[in-house]
């Protein structure tokens, strides 16, 4: 025979516990101080091959063969940076910090567009 003295959470199947829901909420903010910018990164975002070197404040960005630079900056918290073409173009401008190996390409408003894209992490 089992008993139980406490009272146990019911949820309706697929809903989380309050408890559930408060440690995604703490394991899930980001510190801005642990991204590490710098590196390479390549995707397919619009279609287009793209390779991104992010360096100290500037980049360099390859989008089917052609080259773009210029510098960066971290808008609001740090988790979205822009890109700042000084030469050549890119067709997005902003990137959403996803996890340690991946930005998302957002838009120009700062969305995450229907279809997410992302650029990975790549060996230098």
């Amino acid at each position: 025979m089992l008993a139980s003295c406490g009272s146990k959470e019911k949820n309706p199947e697929g809903e989380l516990a309050r408890a559930g829901i408060a440690n995604m909420e703490e394991t899930s903010e980001i510190n801005i101080e642990d991204i590490d910018y710098k590196g390479t990164f390549k995707g397919t975002i619009h279609g287009n091959e793209i390779t991104l070197k992010l360096d100290e404040n500037t980049f360099e960005l390859f989008e089917n063969g052609k080259r773009a630079h210029g510098s960066w900056a971290r808008i609001n918290d740090g988790a979205v940076i822009k890109l700042e073409p000084k030469g050549g173009t890119v067709s997005v401008r902003y990137y959403g910090y996803s996890d340690d190996d991946t930005w998302v390409a957002l838009t120009d408003s700062l969305a995450y567009p229907e279809k997410e894209e992302f650029l990975k992490r790549i060996p230098d």
